[in-house]
């Protein structure tokens, strides 16, 4: 019961420092009169900020040589349910302030909304139980992050000795560390290592994607049934809940999940506001700080994250190109933004990563040359069927994300051609090449190192395909 109590708190002070982030980014950058945020928003955002800024913090606590304790647990967490209880009252008192009255709806759509409702909890609490049920029991779950988070644990520090160990740590001493670092976190709370308990991380994550979607389609759109439906959708694909490998185990692809997907909603939802003539477009600006902190969360939870901040930055450049010539420097100054953003929250790990030793990680960079691609044809055309089977043909198992996108291209033509919607199809795109051509160029087999992962990797880019959904059936003009 004690385990239960310390693990609920330390979850609060997690979110409540999410939230007081993410409100002081919609307070401060924004001077609009318009409402910024939904509740929904926050509240993802906070856990999306929340387990995202404790790791950040724990990073950087290590790097200056001090040491991880119980004592620090407890003040970072005293300290996050203070500020998660002076978001929550500076939230109530502003709308107070401003005496907002609830849009009129009917009863049949306040039915549909509790209804929604409803399935988002009963979901929410199934996939934290699920996910309890068990301790770490995968391979990456164990070896490659679970076993990280057991040394720091053990020796109150990320400069441990056994961290820089080649033998010990096998192929990935350079792994990010936003996953390892905040079970610490919980490890230091509960007083020992509980690899069931640290697992709360997971569960939560999927919550708070689901809920930052559903917040920012609400303030997107006047079908406010569109919101909800979108959201469940995001909330039902199977291969993240409720297949073992996606938000119910301790691995990576789920959190890249979440925070890949978060970013691409706010860059997407900044693109939305640029070519809608009538938007305030100032007050969207904060969709590039927060698009920019979680892309830069993705690159500190999975390497792959750094592919899909290049893949981000070369979408951008390409709409930019396009569609907003006319306003070049507006849009370069804005992307510049997003990149700093990302440059700053990541610039304290890559100076950690560059102690730590090289063993056998992949080099693709240096294995990327003619006669590798030259000879890479036959397996280029292996990942394209492979990847559409697993897309289409096996939809029952995985869902029906890949199906529906296909659809909403041919029912709406023209508002694929939106910059909003062309960003995410190149996003896509990008994703689909970039894990080919790192098949075609792996010194594996393109049929084990695909084959055996491309699964795991469509987890990752499944929330931009719900999100292009949505944004073919959500008007700009809403």
């Amino acid at each position: 019961m004690i385990d239960v109590m310390l693990i609920l708190l330390g979850v609060a002070g997690v979110w409540g420092i999410g939230m007081a982030l993410a409100y002081f980014l919609f307070h401060k950058i924004s001077t609009s009169t318009e409402k910024t945020f939904e509740f929904a928003e926050l509240l993802g955002l906070g856990i999306v900020f929340g387990f995202g800024g404790t790791a950040i913090f724990y990073l950087l606590w290590g790097i200056i040589g001090l040491s991880f304790s119980l004592f620090l647990a407890w003040v970072w967490m005293g300290v996050g349910i203070a500020a998660g209880a002076g978001t929550l009252f500076l939230l109530s008192r502003n709308r107070k302030q401003k005496d907002n009255k609830p849009s009129p709806s009917s009863a049949s759509d306040r039915e549909f909304r509790s209804l929604c409702l409803g399935v988002l909890f009963f979901l929410a609490v199934t996939t934290v139980i699920q996910t309890l049920m068990t301790p770490q029991r995968f391979w990456d779950e164990r070896a490659i992050f679970g076993l990280k988070s057991i040394v720091i644990f053990e020796d109150g520090t990320i400069l441990s000795e056994s961290l820089h160990d080649p033998d010990f740590v096998q192929y990935h001493p350079k792994y990010p560390l936003l996953i390892p670092l905040n079970e610490v976190h919980f490890y230091l709370l509960l007083g020992e290592v509980n690899d069931r308990w640290s697992k709360v991380l997971f569960p939560l994550l999927y919550l708070g994607m689901v809920l930052t979607f559903l917040g920012v389609l609400l303030r997107s759109t006047s079908q406010k049934i569109l919101a909800w439906m979108f959201a469940l959708m995001l909330a039902t694909v199977p291969s993240m809940v409720p297949w073992e490998y996606g938000f119910l185990s301790g691995q990576a692809d789920g959190p890249v999940a979440c925070f890949h997907t978060v970013a691409l909603l706010y860059l997407w939802s900044f693109l939305r506001a640029m070519n809608n003539p009538i938007s305030n477009r100032s007050s969207s600006k904060n969709s590039l700080v927060i698009a920019g902190l979680s892309a830069a969360l993705a690159i500190f939870t999975k390497d792959e994250g750094i592919a899909f901040f290049l893949i981000e930055l070369i979408a951008l450049g390409i709409v930019t190109l396009v569609y907003f010539r006319s306003q070049l420097s507006s849009m370069a100054g804005s992307i510049f933004k997003f990149a700093l953003t990302v440059a700053i929250v990541v610039a304290p790990w890559f100076y950690h990563r560059n102690q730590l030793p090289a063993t056998t990680e992949m080099t693709y960079f240096s294995r990327m040359s003619t006669t590798t691609l030259a000879g890479g044809s036959a397996a280029f055309f292996w990942a394209i069927q492979h990847l559409f089977h697993r897309m289409f043909l096996e939809a029952w198992r995985w869902g029906l994300q890949w199906w529906v996108l296909s659809f909403s291209i041919l029912a709406f033509p023209s508002r694929a051609r939106k910059p909003s919607q062309l960003f995410l199809l190149l996003n896509l795109l990008g994703a689909l090449s970039a894990l080919i051509l790192a098949g075609i160029i792996s010194p594996t087999p393109v049929q084990e190192h695909i084959g055996g992962s491309s699964s795991r990797f469509l987890i990752q880019i499944s929330g931009i395909a719900v999100l292009f959904v949505a944004g073919q059936w959500i008007s700009e003009q809403d």
